[in-house]
């Protein structure tokens, strides 16, 4: 009877084991030819469900202008930059759909000062480009604020940058600065294209390309690939902004972001005070207060002059209660002992300056520092 059980038994796992062969020769026969016909476009079509459900592409337009410069888009290579940028821009929904609802915010600002300054007023969609309107966003770079100004740059230009503010996040200062220095840019190099590449590169680097390759013609520059690339990601941003239905885009301006309803102070303080007792005595939260002033890094007012942004109406009170507040002691330090794992960079970071400052003023012969050694800071 036991014999008789595992005969059985072993006649069916053979039968298994046979059909279990055939699936897998049926498969390596298959497959290639699958494969094949997928190749050559021999494959099953898919159903006609599947098949109309086409991805829309967007047309590059005939003519642009940007900034009162017209694009030469009848040039295959410069059509097919813009038609890059529009394609990808256009397909970053999330991004747009953030772009149309804090441009309400911030374009009747940057188009006032655009206005005062007789320029055009395609330099608003700069500050897109550069940080999607976000006033608090930092580049890994170094990079920061509405206008994204490099230190060097932004204390260059005028802006005040310290342990305890930073005017490249204050949206008027800063939108004040970067369209003096575009201004600045386009009387320099004659060109609004090339303004613009400088502005993205640096006026240095546009200045030796122009010298070296011997053209101010933007479009056969060669340049860094962003930089290249930049006067077609403004152009997009533009095309999309100020036609968005065009690009599938259908926002209910209820939802877009306003102005805030805010009073633009100046103050001017002997001594630093607290942020924090400051905002109490404004009947406010220390976090409302520096959620309004991202420009302000540290529980502190500053020393000197700046900006303050407060809610509507509180301006005036705020102008007389800066005026009796306790003063605290000066955070700025003079020197620095460096500690283990320290860096120069790191260091310059932390104390809100750069590493070509820190050489200069304690004459380092480069980057290289020693634990123990004392820093100069200012």
């Amino acid at each position: 009877m036991f014999a008789k059980t595992l005969n059985s038994l072993s006649m069916y796992i053979k039968k298994e084991l046979k059909i279990k062969q055939i699936i897998v020769a049926a498969c390596l026969v298959l497959f290639p030819a699958i494969i094949f016909a997928a190749a050559t476009g021999n494959a099953p079509r898919p159903t006609q469900a599947i098949s109309s459900s086409r991805i829309p592409t967007f047309t590059v337009p005939e003519k642009l202008n940007f900034c009162g410069y017209s694009l030469p888009l009848k040039e295959r290579h410069c059509r097919e930059m813009l038609d890059r940028e529009l394609t990808i821009a256009a397909y970053n929904r999330a991004q747009v759909i953030m772009w149309l609802k804090r441009a309400p915010r911030y374009f009747p600002l940057f188009s006032k000062k655009i206005k005062a300054l007789k320029l055009p007023d395609d330099l608003k969609f700069v500050a897109v480009a550069e940080s999607s309107l976000i006033d608090d966003i930092h580049s890994r770079a170094g990079a920061a604020g509405l206008w994204q100004f490099m230190q060097h740059t932004g204390r260059r230009r005028g802006l005040r940058i310290t342990s305890t503010i930073d005017e490249r996040l204050d949206p008027v200062t800063a939108t004040e600065h970067a369209l003096n220095y575009l201004k600045f840019l386009k009387e320099k190099f004659k060109s609004w294209p090339l303004a613009l590449a400088a502005y993205n590169c640096g006026e240095k680097r546009v200045t030796d390309a122009v010298n070296e390759q011997k053209t101010k013609n933007y479009h056969t520059l060669s340049l860094p690939e962003e930089s290249e690339r930049y006067i077609y990601r403004l152009a997009a941003i533009k095309l999309i902004l100020s036609h968005p239905a065009e690009y599938g885009y259908q926002l209910d301006r209820n939802k877009c972001y306003t102005p805030l309803k805010v009073d633009y102070i100046r103050l001017n303080l002997k001594n630093e005070a607290s942020l924090v007792d400051f905002a109490l005595r404004l009947d406010l939260t220390y976090h409302h207060l520096k959620e309004l002033n991202p420009h302000l890094i540290r529980n502190r007012l500053p020393a000197g002059k700046f900006n303050l942004i407060l809610p509507a109406g509180s301006g005036r009170k705020a102008a007389v209660i800066s005026k009796n507040l306790p003063a605290l002691p000066s955070s700025r330090k003079t020197f620095y002992v460096v500690k283990k794992g320290d860096t120069l960079g790191a260091i310059s970071r932390r104390f809100h300056t750069s590493s070509a400052r820190l050489i200069r003023l304690n004459r380092l012969q480069g980057s290289k520092i020693l634990i123990g050694q004392k820093l100069r800071l200012k």
